[in-house]
């Protein structure tokens, strides 16, 4: 065997070694690298994570993501005003009102509601709500840099409903015993308004006196949210019988009538202000309060607050506006070549109500005052018939037009199903309600 040199065996002994080394080693080290890799099973990419955040518009938000800001409006608050107290853009408002008659009613904002504003994080207006009414909301939504208006309104179901009460020692006026037997003030008050031409509620009311009233309540997913008309009301005060039922005619116009088809409503009120009590009544030998001699009273005082509304009594022209030592600023409305009427001791008068003016039954014409020879405030009213004055508490009161004979046969038939309702409930107590056949939208 040929012997090498010892330098030679242990430079080859050593590279022997080293390749050893490597040939083992290269390996693991490759399956280690391949079973530390994951392995995604999704075929949806992965997408790296982005720090920009993306616009609002772009986002799926939810309707209450961002919550809703109520703002109670005060008065003498407008859209503008509101806008400014929470640092909302005036370009949004602008943007708003372009919208046009859709968002009308923002133009007349009732002070004591309230105004829902969706507003985000960065201050930006997304979204109002403001409630018109029981029935209808207005909502308005951003779209871009617009904004747009819907009208939500609200499926009612009408339900007929009635009442009975009677005036008596604990409840000595209308207001207190429709109070008592659960009715609202919104139905006494339209109740005074169908007899007003007959009965003084003020003056005329006596122990034993009674009434029936049917009317509609309107409910909006089984809450009660307010009253609607009244259909038929009936009325017995001091001995008289007065019975009134609703009937729209062919111009779509409702008025209430007797069941023999005459108008209630008559060419005068009898009363030309809501007062609490007549201080003077129509006496032509009457002591004067302030002169403290005999003097003829030709009207009837009415005591009220000062500002109380003073409307006309029927439809006429003014003749006279202004002002006296001894009647203080007061009008006086021409009625037809036969009527005369007069509001005297007014505080101010209507800004409409002028010499030449066209009033209407029921217009405000001034208010309640103590000008000229007046102890109080007060309206003294009086009434002429042919230029001589009469009792406007015992005046007998010209009627309005009656049913034309024309349209007798659809009043009678519309009109029987409901009287025979009200002939049922009179003198009865108690309450009940009746649905009608198919509920109706609106009130």
């Amino acid at each position: 065997m040929t012997s090498y040199p010892r330098a030679h065996l242990k430079a080859a002994t050593t590279l022997a070694v080293f390749l050893t080394v490597v040939i083992t080693t290269l390996p693991a080290k490759e399956s280690a690298k391949t079973a530390r890799v994951p392995v995604s099973l999704s075929i949806s990419p992965v997408l790296e994570p982005s720090s920009e955040r993306p616009p609002y518009e772009d986002l799926a938000i939810e309707s209450d993501a961002i919550q809703w800001t109520s703002v109670r409006i005060r008065p003498g608050d407008n859209l503008s005003i509101i806008f400014g107290r929470l640092g909302l853009k005036a370009s949004d408002l602008q943007a708003i009102v372009n919208i046009g008659t859709d968002v009308s009613v923002l133009k007349k904002i009732v002070a004591g509601k309230t105004l829902d504003l969706q507003i985000s994080n960065t201050g930006e207006l997304l979204g109002l709500r403001y409630e018109i009414d029981a029935l209808e909301r207005l909502l308005v939504t951003r779209v871009g840099d617009r904004f747009s208006a819907y009208l939500d309104v609200s499926e009612p179901e009408v339900i007929t409903a009635f009442q009975t009460a009677r005036i008596s020692t604990d409840s000595p006026s209308l207001y207190h015993a429709g109070k008592r037997a659960g009715l609202s003030d919104n139905i006494i008050m339209k109740l005074s308004y169908i007899f007003q031409w007959d009965i003084s509620f003020a003056l005329d009311m006596r122990k034993g006196d009674q009434f029936a009233v049917i009317y509609e309540e309107i409910y909006v997913e089984g809450e009660k949210v307010k009253e609607g008309e009244i259909l038929a009301a009936h009325f017995q005060n001091m001995g008289k019988v007065y019975s009134a039922v609703q009937f729209q005619d062919d111009n779509g116009l409702k008025n209430y009538y007797t069941p023999e088809g005459r108008s209630l409503r008559k060419a005068f009120l009898r009363d030309p202000v809501h007062f609490s009590h007549v201080s003077s009544n129509f006496n032509l030998r009457r002591l004067h309060p302030i002169h403290k001699r005999v003097m003829p009273h030709r009207g009837i005082d009415y005591a009220a607050n000062k500002g109380t509304p003073v409307v006309a009594a029927g439809d006429g022209r003014v003749t006279i506006a202004r002002q006296n030592n001894a009647s203080g600023r007061y009008v006086v409305i021409q009625h037809g070549q036969q009527y005369t009427t007069k509001y005297l001791h007014l505080s101010s008068f209507a800004k409409a109500v002028g010499p030449g003016k066209n009033v209407r039954q029921g217009q405000t014409i001034g208010y309640v005052g103590s000008t000229g020879w007046a102890t109080a405030p007060h309206l003294h009213f009086e009434f002429l018939v042919g230029g001589v004055h009469r009792n406007p508490k015992t005046v007998k009161l010209p009627n309005a037009s009656p049913i034309l004979a024309s349209n007798m046969k659809r009043f009678k038939t519309s009109t029987a199903p409901m009287l025979m309702q009200l002939s049922s409930i009179v003198g009865n107590t108690g309450f009940a309600r009746t649905p009608q056949k198919s509920p109706r939208k609106g009130s």
